[in-house]
């Protein structure tokens, strides 16, 4: 099986089409246990259904154990070894090992785009917002068209928030909604740019489509599931406060 055929399915952030995405790469898996690939895809949906779907522990658990066979199996591939450094930092929390499997990527491909955005968002998240845009930058030059540009558009909105850019964000934020309407965390960013600006009515619209999106969202939840750098979130907890996202 070609996991081109799961891609559409695996990476928009969607739950149901994370679960068609997993029994399809399950089965790519069955018939090749070390084809790093399906492992990194799969690291990605229950990493998805994980921090959109529930806080699952075995989501959770699920994609950790496929990112270290993406990285045990994918050694020379940059595209497994970002996903997987992405689950290290957002799901496993353990940084160290997730910038190594970025620089590890990068040095195999430096113009990977998603090394380049998996890295901008974990770098944005955790403290780092000018190689976190410096990373996003550079992902959409070389990649202006691509379908997975509501990544570093979100790394952009959350470092260009951290640099009380809220234009700058708002702009972010609405570039990644254009690209991936359907994904719930791009109109968290733009909730909270637009708080930023004092554009409180469009603020709660923002958030009303977050909890449209994804009924089961809360702040306290979202803090639990990616450990974000606290001089980070705290801007975003009293943004989504504001604009009516539950605690």
């Amino acid at each position: 099986m070609d996991c081109a055929d799961c891609t559409p399915l695996a990476y928009v952030g969607e739950s149901d089409n994370a679960n068609r995405a997993i029994l399809l790469l399950e089965q790519a898996i069955a018939l090749d246990p070390v084809y790093a690939t399906a492992h990194a895809a799969l690291a990605w949906c229950h990493h998805y259904l994980f921090s959109r779907g529930g806080l699952r522990e075995e989501n959770r658990e699920a994609a950790i154990q496929h990112a270290h066979a993406a990285t045990a199996h994918g050694g020379d591939d940059a595209t497994a070894l970002a996903i997987a450094g992405l689950v290290f930092a957002l799901d496993a929390h353990d940084h160290g090992t997730a910038f190594r499997l970025f620089d590890q990527a990068l040095a195999l491909s430096n113009s990977n785009v998603f090394a380049l955005s998996c890295s901008a968002l974990s770098l944005a998240w955790s403290g780092h917002p000018e190689q976190a845009i410096e990373r996003a930058h550079r992902a959409l030059r070389l990649s202006p068209f691509d379908p997975m540009n509501f990544m570093p558009n979100c790394a952009l909105a959350i470092a260009y928030l951290h640099g009380d850019r809220c234009e700058d964000a708002r702009d972010a934020a609405r570039q990644a909604i254009a690209i991936n309407p359907r994904f719930s965390i791009c109109h968290a960013h733009l909730a909270t740019a637009l708080e930023g600006l004092a554009q409180h009515e469009a603020a709660r619209e923002a958030a009303r489509r977050v909890l449209a999106l994804n009924p089961g969202f809360t702040v306290n939840g979202f803090a639990a599931a990616l450990r974000p750098a606290p001089e980070v979130f705290a801007r975003y907890a009293e943004a989504w406060r504001d604009a009516g996202l539950p605690n």
